[in-house]
């Protein structure tokens, strides 16, 4: 996991925080890996994931 855990933290522009703080970056990894799958996609990828805000419409 450190080959792939460095990757994903340099694409993501960690480089300072991989070297100075590895432990770190490696469990918000771990973490983000744990929640990935914990919210449901919807079918569609048009789909809004909330209903869209508007202003409130007077009568």
């Amino acid at each position: 996991m450190a080959g792939n855990a460095e990757t994903l933290a340099k694409a993501a522009g960690l480089d300072r925080a991989w070297q100075d703080h590895r432990e770190d970056v490696e469990e918000a990894i771990a973490l983000a890996a744990r929640f990935r799958d914990a919210f449901t996609r919807p079918s569609s990828p048009a789909a809004e994931p909330i209903p869209p805000y508007r202003a409130p419409v007077k009568p």
